[in-house]
């Protein structure tokens, strides 16, 4: 499978949800309210060939992605911030693929020297302080996407982290698109960041075929103590890589 067929069968998946629940193709607008779908999956270029392809479930649009627009694939890539300027979930997810990957893609180098800075900063300015010295292409090789699919419509700033904006419009449905993707994106491993609104995931039929991780949200990873640790000792106990 190609990246394009890939993102096809993604939006096949996504017309019918929006059929289904009455969203404009256009606007991501559920027709009659004043929730906006919030847009297709970050899908990485290199994800079709990564040696190990990994498949983040996400929380919610959040603070990493705060503008209120409406995305498409190419757009949801684009809103990628540089490492330098990441907030605490797109810091958690790059640290972690950063250790799944560091053997396949020759980063050991560059995990060492995050990991030299594990005692001394929260992950997020972590990465901030050794970006220079990390990978650039690195979430080119996975994907990720949000399990809460709407956000208010032209929400403001307070209302974009923290939980503020967490709702379901058919968690049934929801459930079923997630479900599909999944099957689509065929992943080695699937990592839940945060165990908020899991009750309609079907985690455990999931672990029937796929590596499943469930991690805390990254914000939460034993707030303010070694969060690098925090990675190491959660995969290496869920999963044997």
């Amino acid at each position: 499978m190609t990246t394009k067929e890939l993102q096809e069968q993604i939006k096949s998946l996504y017309d019918d949800f929006f059929n289904d629940l009455k969203i404009d193709k256009q606007t991501g607008i559920v027709i009659g309210t004043d929730k906006r779908f919030s847009g297709f999956p970050y899908i990485g270029t290199n994800y079709i060939n990564a040696p190990i392809k990994i498949l983040f479930i996400a929380l919610d649009t959040g603070a990493d992605e705060c503008d209120n627009n409406y995305h498409d694939f190419d757009s949801r890539r684009g809103r990628i911030p540089q490492i330098d300027k990441f907030r605490s979930h797109l810091a958690g997810l790059y640290a972690t693929a950063l250790y799944i990957l560091k053997n396949d893609l020759g980063y050991q180098e560059a995990w060492d020297t995050l990991w030299s800075y594990r005692d001394k900063y929260k992950i997020a300015k972590a990465i901030r302080s050794v970006s220079d010295s990390l990978p650039k292409d690195l979430l080119d090789y996975v994907s990720y996407v949000n399990r809460y699919r709407f956000v208010t419509i032209n929400r403001p700033d307070d209302k974009r982290r923290g939980g503020k904006d967490r709702k379901w419009i058919d968690a049934k449905r929801e459930s079923e698109l997630l479900l599909a993707e999944i099957d689509v994106f065929s992943p080695d491993i699937i990592f839940f960041q945060g165990k908020h609104g899991l009750w309609n995931c079907k985690v455990e039929e999931l672990k029937k075929k796929y590596k499943v991780v469930v991690l805390n949200h990254p914000s939460c990873w034993q707030r303010g103590a070694d969060k690098l640790q925090y990675i190491v000792d959660e995969i290496e106990s869920q999963i044997k890589l």
